[in-house]
């Protein structure tokens, strides 16, 4: 199993969670981390929020030494606002900066950030070189292979972000108007390694050996990183590792061991945000823990609209 490490940052594999707008927060990322993953990034960050001091968006930014190494992911489409941004995030903690090039939700396309970037090297070469001089932490990118399928501009935007000192890529191996959806293009994904001096890092689809070792196949690929797939999963990065370090498959989590998951996750976001919000902040991935019960649905719908305290989650457990 390769081991990955961005100047004095060291991971324990080349296996990453995923940067996931509104899901990939500390109790999330503290889980992941028990699970094995080598890094873990947080939910993008808005670099215009950042820098007006936003409240909420702050909260985002607090990090756990149990959690280390993390990286902190910022949005923008000015390159000034990106590099105070960056700033900010170095301050709070955060091991590495990550520069969302690949967002496709039309919020913010339309503000000229995210996967809009990719059709302007200019502007990207200006934001990333702001960024890295802003910093004294490794930077990296995440990008898609381009706006539409067969579009490749993932092979130009490496090479220019390497030419701004950024450290790793990540390729979403989809372009951007297919968002979640669809199998990932595997061939354009080779394109985009092709050629780079820089680690590229796979990602779009992966939730199971095979659909890793696709990507790891590819020439040049240096690692995996793993969205929705580690959901409600977090053992998925130690049972790859084991995999492509050994060979072996290691079984699947058992309903134990997903209802031991999600107890912890409660208590770690209750921990965090408090008990009346950190079960409206658990909605957004309840759904991953439940959905191979029988009961799924009903337990679903319980959860979404009664349960607001630990007491009334501690009486749904016992219907799992």
């Amino acid at each position: 199993m390769k081991k990955l490490s961005l100047g004095n940052i060291e991971f324990d594999n080349n296996i990453i969670l995923a940067p996931m707008a509104g899901i990939t927060d500390l109790p999330l990322r503290r889980l992941a981390k028990s699970g094995g993953a080598g890094l873990v990034y947080t939910g993008m960050l808005s670099a215009r929020a950042l820098v007006r001091s936003d409240e909420k968006t702050e909260k985002l930014l607090k990090t756990t030494e149990d959690e280390r190494p993390v990286a902190a992911q910022i949005f923008g489409s000015a390159a000034h606002i990106m590099a105070e941004a960056a700033k900010i995030v170095r301050n709070s903690g955060a091991d590495i900066i990550d520069v969302n090039l690949g967002c496709p939700v039309k919020k913010v396309a339309k503000a000229g950030a995210g996967a809009k970037l990719l059709a302007d090297e200019k502007l990207v070469s200006e934001i990333l070189e702001s960024v890295v001089k802003s910093v004294d932490v490794p930077v990296t990118v995440k990008i898609r292979t381009g706006l539409l399928p067969e579009h490749n501009a993932a092979t130009e935007i490496i090479k220019v972000a390497y030419n701004c000192g950024i450290k790793m890529v990540a390729v979403h191996a989809r372009p951007a108007s297919q968002g979640h959806s669809g199998f990932p293009d595997l061939k354009l994904f080779a394109a985009s390694c092709a050629g780079a001096k820089i680690p590229v890092i796979a990602n779009g689809g992966v939730v199971d050996e095979k659909t890793a070792a696709d990507f790891l196949r590819v020439p040049n690929c240096a690692g995996i990183m793993i969205g929705r797939g580690a959901l409600g999963n977090y053992s998925i990065f130690k049972r790859l590792e084991a995999f492509f370090s050994s060979g072996k498959k290691l079984p699947l989590p058992s309903k134990t061991e997903k209802v031991e998951w999600l107890k912890k996750h409660v208590q770690y976001s209750v921990e965090y945000y408090g008990e009346k919000k950190g079960f409206v902040v658990m909605k957004k991935v309840f759904h991953y823990y439940v959905k191979d019960l029988p009961n799924a649905a009903k337990i679903r719908d319980i959860f979404n609209k009664k349960i607001v305290t630990l007491s009334d989650f501690n009486e749904l457990i016992k219907l799992f």
